[in-house]
């Protein structure tokens, strides 16, 4: 009876256990199919999953994967990923494509935390891995465009045309070449290349009108304005200037388009009324304290230049103010960093512990079930023998 009972225990450990794992891979499905167009549905179902104590550790290093791209499509912080996203980096070989998909999340989130060194060293190792994966066009791309930023961002520029060039390369739709077109224009502007760089940008305009996203045309036209500014094409880039604000999307706050309109019309100088309309729009319509701290700085330069310097003196100091509360920003996001990365390293040395207290149950639940079997056939045993006794001496 023992012996039975021992039976149906483990029969429905097992069936529950292959419940569990076929319901953790239906989810894992449906968010694969989700992840495209409703990232957000995707990371709520993910955030309705098991606890990682409950998967395996494949299972856990795919949900590191799943939920660092829905987050990162969601376009949030990728840093309460870092731990997941470490513990696939352990799970994957050197040689899988899902570790240049780990490779490739964990660099970005050295980005967001400003440690372009590390990320360059994940995004290239990624670039490694891939280079036996010649099919996996999409991670490649995201791969490139994430190493080619973090290149220009750091001044390594003729690393970052490298970047965008080969980037370019794997583009297929229009969206795609847009993107890589604009990269590669700044590259040219930064060099100081003005027909690479007009020329290149057009191109860009021309695959974003085709993709007919009013987004991407704005933006497009936008940097048209300010490449034109560059180069001292004043009518041109005010031209563009319009017409990036006629094409932003209804809905959404245009902030600085107003306020690259307003400095081009106070560069202009023949209708500074209008110039200060269109900066105090910027000021009242944006959400960039960047863009603020510019367009109070450019009514400064207006309010100089008509003489009235009361007006250009508080339009100065509302600049510094803001500039100095950037200044401490800065400072705040460094100490928040340095925070957060102390929580995450609190939050791994917890799962540690979760994870050695799951083996060391295991372990115990292993060793009664051994002795539970152990003393059933022993029971066993001695009843024949006893039985066996009997018998001989009948």
């Amino acid at each position: 009876m023992t012996k039975i009972h021992i039976l149906l225990v483990l029969s429905i450990f097992l069936l529950y256990s292959c419940y569990s794992r076929e319901q953790t891979e239906a989810s894992f499905i449906q968010v694969e199919s989700l992840l495209e167009e409703h990232p957000d549905s995707a990371l709520q179902l993910l955030q309705t999953l098991p606890t990682l104590q409950e998967l395996s550790h494949k299972e856990s290093a795919r949900y590191a994967l799943l939920l660092a791209r829905a987050t990162d499509k969601c376009e949030k912080s990728l840093l309460p990923c870092d731990s997941l996203l470490n513990l696939a980096l352990r799970y994957y070989d050197d040689d899988e494509k899902e570790r240049a998909v780990a490779l490739l999340y964990k660099g970005r989130l050295e980005i967001e935390i400003n440690s372009p060194k590390e990320a360059i060293t994940h995004l290239q190792e990624a670039l490694t891995i891939l280079k036996d994966y010649p099919k996996e066009i999409e991670i490649k791309r995201h791969t490139l465009s994430s190493l080619g930023n973090t290149y220009y961002r750091t001044s390594f520029f003729e690393e970052a045309i490298k970047a965008y060039r080969e980037l370019y390369k794997y583009c297929i739709t229009d969206k795609d070449k847009y993107i890589a077109l604009n990269d590669i224009s700044s590259y040219y502007c930064m060099t100081d290349n003005k027909d690479s760089t007009i020329t290149i940008q057009h191109k860009a305009l021309e695959y974003a009108i085709a993709s007919k996203d009013s987004s991407m045309i704005a933006i497009a036209k936008l940097n048209l304005s300010v490449y034109y500014d560059e180069f001292e094409e004043l009518d041109s880039a005010l031209y563009h200037a319009y017409s990036a604000l006629q094409w932003f999307p209804s809905g959404k706050i245009p902030g600085n388009y107003y306020g690259n309109l307003g400095t081009l019309l106070f560069e202009k100088g023949d209708n500074l009324d209008s110039a200060i309309y269109y900066l105090n729009k910027n000021i009242e319509n944006t959400t960039d304290i960047t863009g603020k701290a510019a367009a109070l700085l450019s009514l400064y330069d207006v309010e100089k230049e008509r003489g009235n310097y009361k007006a250009a003196s508080d339009y100065l100091e509302k600049h510094i103010a803001i500039q100095d509360s950037l200044s401490s920003t800065e400072q705040s996001t460094e100490i928040q960093q340095l925070i957060n990365k102390y929580n995450i390293k609190i939050h791994i040395r917890e799962e540690q512990i979760k994870e050695q207290h799951r083996l060391q149950l295991i372990i115990t639940l292993f060793i009664f079930c051994c002795l539970l079997i152990y003393y059933s056939i022993n029971t066993i045993l001695t009843k024949e023998k006893g039985y066996n006794l009997y018998i001989s001496r009948i």
